[in-house]
């Protein structure tokens, strides 16, 4: 079951049996969000205002992703989410106003609240653990991600909302992953290790040695 503390700490909210439920950190009553005993929801996350909680539900028939107020007093609003698919991981942006998420055809999305149609911001070359499990900038305008190549390597990639345009910021000789921002936006942090070639082809990966990595910074101005 998966669970997101609230951004001042007073509630947890988490699924259980498809269903959404808060509970205080202290004393308190626990609360059933969406009480949809013929439906399933999961993977409910905090909005960084704490005013709302999104997750995913199958409760129209096909996932969309739902938000509703953190008190659950008023009926969720329902963001369809189109096409014939599993999704996963949704992401707030740090302005509560946009929800990335990915789904199990390799693609990573977003979709703004206000706007309300689901925007494709890249698609992976091949399948891997980390998806393209993206970080937002702390301006709520860029998506920062690991793509993988044809080489099995993973590459970071910065998606500008503004252009919806994606451009490759490393280059390809490591195996980078893990992006994140600094608070103000000017750096761009990541993983990267440059003896994981071998390990990353799949049919030789057992017999692979250890791979080591480690962190690096890009700043945002030279990209």
């Amino acid at each position: 079951n998966s669970a997101d503390i609230s951004p001042n700490g007073a509630r947890a909210v988490f699924e259980a049996r498809g269903e959404i439920l808060t509970v205080p950190a202290e004393k308190g009553d626990p609360r059933n969000l969406t009480q949809t005993p013929g439906a399933m929801e999961r993977e409910p996350v905090w909005s960084p205002d704490g005013q709302s909680i999104a997750y995913l539900s199958d409760e129209t028939g096909e996932y969309a992703i739902c938000v509703r107020d953190q008190e659950g007093s008023s009926p969720a609003k329902v963001f369809p989410l189109g096409g014939n698919a599993f999704y996963s991981s949704p992401r707030w942006s740090p302005d509560s106003k946009k929800i990335a998420y990915l789904d199990n055809h390799n693609q990573l999305f977003y979709i703004d609240l206000e706007g309300k149609k689901p925007v494709l911001v890249d698609t992976d070359y091949y399948f891997s653990n980390n998806g393209l499990a993206p970080a937002w900038s702390p301006d709520s305008n860029w998506l920062s991600y690991a793509k993988s190549l044809k080489s099995h390597l993973s590459a970071i990639y910065l998606y500008s909302l503004a252009d919806r345009k994606s451009t490759q910021v490393t280059d390809g000789m490591s195996d980078a992953g893990s992006p994140a921002f600094d608070r103000g936006g000017k750096y761009l942090y990541f993983t990267a290790s440059t003896n994981s070639g071998p390990a990353m082809e799949p049919d030789i990966q057992g017999v692979s040695r250890p791979v080591n990595s480690s962190v690096y910074q890009i700043g945002r101005a030279h990209v």
